[in-house]
């Protein structure tokens, strides 16, 4: 199973941090150049599992 994230930062750590904790599962990461306001983005496309996958929309994924 394939999904999309997006994710907002400040601090180019704070991608670093994000992307070292999703290591195991990201597919792809592409980040905005040349964004002029507060936050950057990021977008990333993860694989999960399906043993991991979420069966249901009140269960937790782990």
């Amino acid at each position: 199973m394939s999904t999309k994230i997006r994710i907002s930062y400040e601090k180019p750590q704070e991608l670093y941090t994000v992307l070292k904790l999703l290591k195991p599962i990201i597919k792809s990461c592409k980040a905005d150049k040349g964004v002029n306001g507060r936050f950057k983005r990021a977008y990333l496309e993860v694989n999960i599992p399906r043993e991991n996958a979420q069966k249901g929309v009140n269960s937790p994924l782990i």
